[in-house]
C-alpha cells in the first residue's frame, strides 16, 4: 500500500514537471523586438505592394500614395526610436555627472576633515611642547638635572618640533589638495 502511494507521488510529480510551461520575464528585450518588428513588417507591405500594381491608373497613384504614407511612417518611428535613444543617452550623461558631483563633494568633506584633524594634531603638540618646555624649565632652575638629563629633554622637545614641522608640512598639502578639489 505504501509502495503504491509511493509510485503515484512519483507519478504526478514527473507529469507536473513534464507538462510544466515556461515563464520568461523579457519585458524590455520583447518590446525592443515589436518596436524593430513593426519597422520590418512596414518594409515587407512595402515591398509586397510595389508588385502588385494594378492595371489602372488610378490604382496605381493610390498605391503610390499608400507606399509613401508607409514610408512616413517608418520615418516618423525612426525619429521616435532616435529621440528615445538621445533621451535615454541624456539621463545616463545626467545621472553620470551627478554621480561624479557626489563623489567630489565626499572627497572634500573628507579633505575638510583630515584637515581640522591635522589642526587639532598640531595644537595638542604644541601644547605639549609647551608644557616640556616648562617643566625643563622649572626642573633646572631648581637645579634637580644633572647636565645628560638636560641634553636628553633638549633631545626629545626637538623630536617634538620636528614631528611639528611635519604636521605643518603635511597641512600644507593637504590644504592644497583641497584647493584643487575645490576648483
Amino acid at each position: 500500500m505504501k509502495l503504491q502511494f509511493f509510485f503515484t507521488g512519483v507519478l504526478l510529480a514527473s507529469f507536473q514537471i513534464f507538462l510544466a510551461q515556461e515563464t520568461t520575464n523579457d519585458t524590455i528585450t520583447s518590446v525592443k523586438k515589436t518596436t524593430i518588428t513593426t519597422v520590418t513588417t512596414v518594409k515587407d507591405t512595402i515591398i509586397n505592394v510595389v508588385p502588385e500594381a494594378a492595371a489602372t491608373i488610378s490604382d496605381k497613384e493610390a498605391l503610390k500614395k499608400e507606399q509613401k504614407m508607409l514610408q512616413a511612417k517608418m520615418k516618423e518611428e525612426k525619429k521616435a526610436l532616435k529621440e528615445a535613444k538621445k533621451r535615454e543617452q541624456e539621463q545616463k550623461d545626467f545621472e553620470k555627472e551627478q554621480k561624479a558631483f557626489e563623489k567630489q563633494q565626499k572627497t572634500i568633506l573628507s579633505a575638510e576633515k583630515s584637515i581640522s584633524k591635522l589642526k587639532s594634531k598640531i595644537t595638542n603638540e604644541e601644547k605639549s611642547l609647551i608644557r616640556n618646555k616648562e617643566k625643563l624649565e622649572s626642573k633646572k632652575s631648581k637645579g634637580k638635572l644633572s647636565s645628560t638629563d638636560i641634553e636628553k629633554e633638549n633631545i626629545r622637545i626637538s623630536k617634538q618640533q620636528i614631528k611639528i614641522n611635519k604636521l605643518n608640512a603635511d597641512l600644507i598639502k593637504e590644504e592644497e589638495k583641497l584647493n584643487k578639489l575645490r576648483n
